[in-house]
This record gives C-alpha cells, sequence and structure tokens, in this order.
C-alpha cells in the first residue's frame, strides 16, 4: 500500500490536503521518527518504509532478538545504577539529558537555595520560551503521588512548565493532577521513560558497531535499481525500460490463472512465517517445484510485486499484500505490475491495439524495449494478457 493509500485507510484525510503539512506528510514523519526513536534505544523498528512503500516488519532473527534482550538487560541495569548513584550526580545526570534534548540555560540549583527545584531550564518551542522547574526523585519502591506534584507546582515562581523525574513511577493520582486542566502543566518522567531517553540521547551507555550481513531479497527478486552503479545488458546497450523489478516465472509457469496462484502465494505469508517454513508451505501446495533454491526464487514475485518483504529470514506481507488477501482484487495486481515491473509500460504500449495473440508476440519479438531480452519481453506479455491490462 502506498503512503496515500495508508493515510486514507487510517482516516487521517485526504491526500489533497492543502495544508503545507497534509496527512501524508504527517504519516511518513510519524513513522521515520519512530524507526529514529527505536533504533536510538536498541528496539527494533516496527515498520518498513521504502519509498512509498509500508510494511509490517517481521519477528527479529535470532542475532537481533539476542541483540534486544541484551539491551533491554542493560538499560535494567542502567536504572538500577541510577538507583544507587549519588543523589548531586544524579542531578547533574538529569541536567545533562535536558540539554540533550534541547533545553537551554540548564542548571543546577544550589542545594540550599533550591526551594524544591533541583533543575533549571529553558524549554524552546520554536519561537516560544517557556521557563521550565524539574524536580527529581531517586526513589525505587516508593512511587511519586499527588502531593508531589502539588509542590512542584508550589515552588515555581512563574507560571511555565514542570518536570517531575523519578527513577521509580508515578500514582494514578500523581497522572491525573499532572494533567488537570487550568494548572501549570506538569511532564512526569518515569524510570522506564528516563533510561529509555538517556540511551535514546547517548548517556549513560556506549554502543559498538557490528556488521550484520542478510540476503538482499530485492537484487535477488529482480531489482533494476542501478543507482550505486552501471549495468549494461549483454549487447552493450544501457536498459531504457522504466520499473524497479524484472520478473520470475510464477510456480505454475504460464499455466493456470496468475490471480489465483499469487492469491495462494500471499495466503501462504499471512502469519509471516519464517523463510524456512514459507519454502516448505510453498513446495506443499506447488508439488511440482521440488527444489528449495526454484521455489525461493519463484516466490520473490511477491517482492517484485510489493506484495512481501523478506527480513530477517522471515516472509512478511506489505499493507498491499494484505488488502489483496482481503479481497482479491486483481486491480491491486494491475497497478503493482504496471508501477513495479520494469518493460510494462513499454510492452503495453507497444501492443496496445493488437487483437491477435499471434501478432502480439510477434511485434514483441521484432520490437522489443531496447535493454529486454526475448524471454523477458514474452514473460511481460504474458502478464499483461493474464492480468487483462491489454485490450
Amino acid at each position: 500500500m502506498s503512503v496515500a493509500e495508508l493515510v486514507a485507510a487510517l482516516g487521517m484525510g485526504s491526500t489533497a490536503d492543502k495544508s503545507v503539512l497534509g496527512p501524508e506528510f504527517q504519516l511518513v514523519k510519524a513513522l521515520k521518527d519512530d524507526q529514529r526513536r527505536r533504533a536510538a534505544r536498541g528496539l527494533r523498528v516496527r515498520f518498513g518504509l521504502v519509498g512509498r512503500s509500508v510494511s509490517l516488519r517481521p519477528p527479529g532473527n535470532e542475532v537481533e532478538t539476542a541483540i534486544e534482550k541484551w539491551n533491554s538487560e542493560v538499560k535494567l541495569d542502567l536504572l538500577e545504577q541510577l538507583h544507587a548513584c549519588d543523589p548531586f550526580i544524579f542531578e547533574q545526570i538529569v541536567a545533562k539529558l535536558l540539554v540533550s534534548i534541547g533545553y537551554e540555560d540548564v542548571q543546577v540549583t544550589s542545594p540550599s537555595r533550591d526551594g524544591g527545584i533541583d533543575v533549571e531550564a529553558v524549554h524552546t518551542g520554536g519561537v516560544v520560551r517557556v521557563k521550565t522547574a524539574v524536580q527529581v526523585k531517586r526513589w525505587r519502591k516508593k512511587k511519586v503521588g499527588r502531593p508531589e506534584v502539588q509542590q512542584l507546582r508550589g515552588a515555581m515562581s512563574v507560571a511555565g512548565l514542570g518536570v517531575l523525574v523519578t527513577t521509580g513511577g508515578f500514582t494514578t493520582d500523581a497522572i491525573e493532577d499532572a494533567r488537570r486542566e487550568g494548572a501549570i502543566p506538569v511532564e512526569l518522567i518515569d524510570g522506564t521513560k528516563l533510561v529509555d531517553l538517556m540511551v535514546e540521547h547517548g548517556l549513560g551507555v556506549s554502543t559498538t558497531t557490528t556488521v550484520l550481513f542478510a540476503v538482499d531479497e530485492k537484487l535477488l527478486a529482480g531489482s533494476t535499481d542501478v543507482s550505486s552503479a552501471p549495468v549494461a545488458v549483454a549487447d552493450g546497450r544501457p536498459s531504457a525500460v522504466q520499473g524497479e523489478f524484472n520478473l520470475a516465472q510464477l510456480p505454475e509457469g504460464r499455466n493456470g490463472d496468475y490471480c489465483d496462484t499469487l492469491f495462494t502465494m500471499v495466503q501462504l505469508a499471512e502469519s509471516q512465517p519464517s523463510l524456512r517454513d514459507y519454502i516448505a508451505a510453498f513446495q506443499g501446495r506447488f508439488a511440482k517445484i521440488t527444489r528449495v533454491d526454484e521455489a525461493r526464487r519463484r516466490m520473490r514475485v511477491l517482492v517484485a510485486l510489493g506484495l512481501a518483504e523478506i527480513e530477517s529470514d522471515h516472509v512478511s506481507l506489505t499493507l498491499v499484500g494484505r488488502r489483496f488477501l482481503d479481497g482479491c482484487d486483481v486491480r491491486l495486481l494491475q497497478e503493482a505490475f504496471m508501477g513495479r515491473i520494469a518493460g510494462a509500460e513499454e510492452i503495453r504500449a507497444l501492443v496496445e491495439g493488437i487483437p491477435s495473440k499471434a501478432a502480439r508476440q510477434r511485434r514483441v519479438e521484432e520490437r522489443r524495449p531496447e535493454g529486454m531480452t526475448s524471454t523477458q519481453a514474452r514473460l511481460v506479455l504474458r502478464w499483461l494478457t493474464q492480468l487483462e491490462l491489454i485490450r
């Protein structure tokens, strides 16, 4: 599914929105912010966002899962260390965090004259500068309650923004009072959020970089992206066709209904199976494909059409793949085919208006687009015919 379609599906408005920050822009920004934030906190990102294609990422492989577990344990250890550190050092850490987040004029107050305020800062939001009073509670078992929220408000000399930071948690009364309308707003940061923010901004932890290889399934699915290096075809002519992917044969070859075959292939991926489990199910359904490498090659048609992604050794449907699964709408395949498959537009224009199948084949053989082999051109022609894209 494209970003525009996802906007409509989520009820975020029309892509014709005239505002500067329309719903499509807001959605992309929200997804990218979520990706950045989770990655910085040592968590797997939840969405795949490539161009205008959005997919829900599958579970991680064994290595990624182990890394995420390790990162979670480090954050628990960091929280434990914050519980045990010197109170003054803890205030300094909170002050450094505020600076990293973007607060200005951050100062730790003198212990003898803080009046209940441990750190002072200025929150900047564009043209607005808001004085911010911060109180920290290095509490382990006891939760911060409503009295502490009210105490912070009472200690503020002027209306602005209050921030309560604790290594523990907050009572329900404290949360309700912090959000009370008509009162000075108080932001609450519990131990979990505190550690997440510290990790996100590189405080209290160090990071290492490890290269983790994964097979580039898009390349093997026939990606025509040549942005990183020029590629010439066998006769030395550069490819002139438009599109992102070349096609492979479906498991039933030229026989059978392409739409039905793709629907079956999409069904097999509905539960985000591991690639090994998917291939086993694929061979069980298409018994003529006896070799694993051949099964894997042919199932990559789903990647070429944007119906699925293969990542972390799992097969995961994209949003357009799930929409196809819900209704087997051939129009989704038509749109994906014309937008993603190399040579689709050129072959279609070449044979448009030619009623005879044999005449179409002759035309494609004689005048196939520059950069396409005869096999590729005939395959694209068969797909165009199957998907009823040629009148």
